[in-house]
């Protein structure tokens, strides 16, 4: 006899009301312990509510009970995905397509997993072999979009985001993954109009509110060129990131030093600004287009809580940091040298703390950037303007360093 708390959790979780249906899933559970689709729609709906340790357990029980079901094993790679496991999650999805290589939807999975991990020759192959499977499938497609895009295929990607518009005229996503795509391609009006449809399709869409943001923050040239840059720098794999980063430091240090042994000591000045400019530019780049998005009169309706105080505190920041330095030249306030120090240097730890999702990193973050500026107030009752002046500057340094662990 059919579970009538099992069919109304199955209604409620189509209906995308899953907390609702989780209640459900439990009282059919409870009712027949042996009820094997409750349990697995129970872990798809944990899962979908970010509760993962929970979704985990149920999936581990799932798995004793039914060790060759494909389809937990790909329940079991998204948890891990979810996790940021990415090897694990690679383990589960292949094992999946092991015991049943005729699913759209794995091969998608695997060729996202390359994704994340720039393999994307592999990817394609995967995607391409899901699209064998089911052309029309959505997710391979938009996929495939992406992975076009990275691999510099322009006509290849617009032609594969043609079929997508074709097959899902009204999805949300296929319009949001278009309109990330256009975004990297540098067609920004293209992209603005793809979020804009996504979002009138629906508009608690955070994939698409995300894109649109970026598109908004993107027509400040600035942050333009720093998008390109991120974009460039994502295609590239570890090892060639580390060998730019590297090579452009070693040319900045030599151009610096050429130019002051010809005497042009001055004309290094704006050299090392913008090389500065680029080093920082990952740490003050968002919280900076937040502040400009916080004054214009509908970018900052689609900045989120954390953004919005990201952005004011980083404006405010900069401001004190100008008045400070303002009064030390015009006014020879020796004590306004150390705050602007502090007021610029803390632009790189804290407003950027308030865009960190883990909790950790993020209290890390704002405790860093608060200490700066404590150190600043007190630190000239202990000691001198000079060596607080250095202690600041080098934990700024410090924090570029061991700021990205646990993001």
């Amino acid at each position: 006899m059919e579970s009538v708390h099992k069919d109304r959790g199955i209604q409620l979780f189509e209906l995308g009301r899953i907390k609702d249906a989780i209640d459900y899933f439990k009282k059919a559970i409870s009712e027949d312990h042996q009820d094997w689709t409750s349990k697995f729609y129970l872990a798809i709906c944990y899962l979908n509510e970010k509760q993962l340790e929970e979704a985990e357990k149920i999936t581990e029980r799932l798995l004793e009970d039914t060790p060759n079901d494909a389809n937990v094993f790909y329940l079991k790679a998204k948890i891990k995905l979810q996790k940021d496991e990415y090897d694990a999650s690679r383990k589960f999805i292949d094992m999946a397509i092991a015991i049943n290589p005729y699913d759209a939807d794995y091969f998608g999975h695997k060729a996202g997993l390359l994704l994340q991990k720039k393999k994307f020759e592999e990817g394609l192959e995967a995607v391409n072999e899901g699209l064998r499977i089911d052309a029309k499938n959505a997710y391979c497609l938009n996929l495939r979009a992406q992975i076009l895009t990275k691999l510099n295929r322009i006509p290849e990607a617009d032609q594969t985001v043609e079929d997508i518009l074709y097959d899902n005229p009204e999805d949300s996503y296929s319009h949001a993954n278009i309109g990330w795509v256009q975004l990297e391609n540098g067609n920004h009006k293209k992209a603005l109009d793809h979020f804009k449809q996504a979002l009138q399709f629906d508009p608690n869409f955070e994939y698409a509110r995300e894109g649109m943001t970026t598109t908004l923050k993107s027509k400040n040239f600035i942050y333009r060129w720093y998008l390109k840059y991120s974009f460039w720098m994502a295609k590239q794999s570890s090892k060639n990131q580390w060998v730019f980063i590297i090579g452009l430091y070693i040319a900045y240090r030599v151009a610096v030093k050429l130019l002051d042994s010809a005497g042009l000591s001055y004309v290094a000045i704006p050299l090392i600004i913008a090389y500065l400019l680029f080093a920082l530019g990952g740490w003050i780049m968002e919280p900076l287009s937040n502040t400009i998005l916080n004054f214009d009169k509908y970018g900052k309706f689609l900045l989120d809580k954390n953004e919005k105080i990201s952005g004011f505190i980083f404006g405010s920041l900069a401001l004190l940091g100008i008045i400070s330095i303002t009064l030390f030249y015009a006014f020879g306030f020796q004590y306004g040298l150390t705050l602007a120090i502090a007021f610029i240097c803390t632009l790189i730890p804290l407003p950027g703390a308030f865009l960190i999702t883990k909790k950790k990193p993020r209290v890390f973050g704002m405790a860093y950037g608060c200490t700066m500026l404590a150190i600043a107030f007190i630190g000239p009752l202990f000691t001198t303007l000079m060596f607080t002046q250095l202690i600041i500057f080098f934990m700024m340094v410090g924090y570029t360093w061991i700021g990205n662990i646990g993001k």
